[in-house]
């Protein structure tokens, strides 16, 4: 019997799809330790997984989260974490002795240890690689990305060194910090939807999305108020970017009179939400449960989360991606360039769009069925990749 650290960030973009994982390793009779922030533990020990908490977690979680729309910020985020979740986690390797590490490839903490203590490894990459990409960036997205940063890299530069200082240069493979990579690299898509790049080589392994309802929060929802003689349609702005009342009422404008029925999921701050009146046609919940509605609707409206198109697509669901943040932009615009739906308001500042053109972008892809047929190529491709079952092979090929 192997034991598995497995470490994460506090998010559950980058938690739910190693559910399934951590829940198969389980039931093959290996022991895995996961590390995360406290309020993922009912989640991660419904696995069968031992969960660890992380020191002063629930600052973390707060904090990822108030950083996560900025990716100068979240990269400062993780540095000042591994100044202290480092020597946490080199504790934790000598108590713990694991075969391999598996952990996130923004944990930079993960990766460090399992470098210094020369324990095998495994990079969970939930997100496109988008390093070595060409034109995956526009020009606006660079200037964005220089005003938020400039100022921002003294300080990043300070953060570098002084984990230098306390570890070595062995922390991290050459100059790069991000994204972590280990002796072998799983990404949870496939190869077809990945965008080429000539950063990918033979240690990277396309497994497709992670996904088992069974291994998700239950949640409850009002199944017999659909309507299954109309076209249904989801919407929602995920996990960390629901809080956007604007985005609602303008939802509410462009389809009160629409002639679909529509599921709007706010979040958990739904209670203190102004939104307006809610249209008739419109179920609209704090949650909902995302797997299960996916199979029931013609069209998803999303912030192009990889959790959500990953989702979307694996059950052949086209997309309107309206990106909150850089990354959901590149995710929307690699939605397009596969034909597989459409992506609006991806420069800075993103998001911002009017009820017109939503209500004329899901017009088009409810119309023109090649939409549907695209995002049926990119399901298959999902389906052949392997999912949970073949990342948890992977991991089990790396233990001694």
């Amino acid at each position: 019997m192997a034991r598995i650290l497995y470490v994460n960030v506090p998010a559950h973009g980058h938690v739910n799809p190693t559910l399934p994982v951590v829940a198969e390793l389980a039931a093959r009779g290996h022991q895995v330790v996961y590390y995360n922030s406290a309020s993922f533990e009912q989640i991660i020990s419904a696995t069968g997984a031992g969960f660890r908490p992380y020191p002063n977690s629930d600052r973390s979680e707060i904090e990822f989260a108030g950083r996560v729309n900025n990716l100068v910020n979240v990269t400062r985020y993780l540095l000042e974490e591994s100044l202290h979740l480092t020597p946490f986690l080199l504790e934790e390797t000598a108590r713990e002795k694991p075969d391999v590490i598996v952990f996130d490839s923004i944990a930079l903490w993960g990766m460090a240890v399992a470098r210094l203590q020369k324990i095998p490894s495994i990079a969970s990459i939930t997100t496109l690689i988008n390093d070595g990409v060409s034109g995956i960036l526009n020009w606006r997205d660079y200037l964005y990305i220089i005003r938020k940063g400039l100022s921002a890299l003294p300080a990043l530069q300070r953060l570098r060194r002084r984990l230098v200082k306390s570890h070595g240069h062995d922390i991290f493979p050459g100059n790069a910090i991000l994204p972590c990579r280990g002796d072998a690299n799983m990404a949870f898509t496939s190869r077809h939807f990945q965008p080429q790049t000539a950063y990918i080589d033979e240690s990277f392994h396309f497994v497709g999305p992670s996904i088992h309802a069974a291994t998700r929060k239950k949640t409850d929802f009002p199944w017999e108020r659909l309507d299954l003689e109309r076209p249904i349609i989801y919407l929602s702005l995920g996990t960390l970017y629901n809080n956007n009342p604007n985005f609602y009422r303008m939802v509410y404008t462009a389809f009160s009179d629409h002639a679909a029925q529509f599921i709007l999921s706010l979040g958990k701050e739904s209670a203190i939400l102004d939104t307006g009146a809610v249209p008739d046609n419109f179920i609209v919940q704090p949650n909902v449960p995302q797997l299960e509605v996916l199979q029931k609707v013609v069209l998803f409206v999303t912030h192009g989360g990889m959790n959500s198109v990953n989702e979307s697509l694996y059950y052949g669901v086209p997309l309107v991606v309206v990106p909150q943040q850089i990354e959901q932009a590149i995710n929307g615009r690699q939605v397009a360039r596969h034909g597989a739906g459409i992506v609006l308001a991806d420069s800075p500042p993103y998001g911002k769009l009017s009820a017109d053109l939503l209500r004329q972008s899901v017009a088009k892809v409810l119309a023109d069925h090649l939409y549907r047929q695209n995002a049926e190529k990119i399901r298959q491709s999902f389906r052949e990749a392997g999912g949970y079952q073949r990342a948890a092979s992977l991991i089990a090929s790396k233990l001694p």
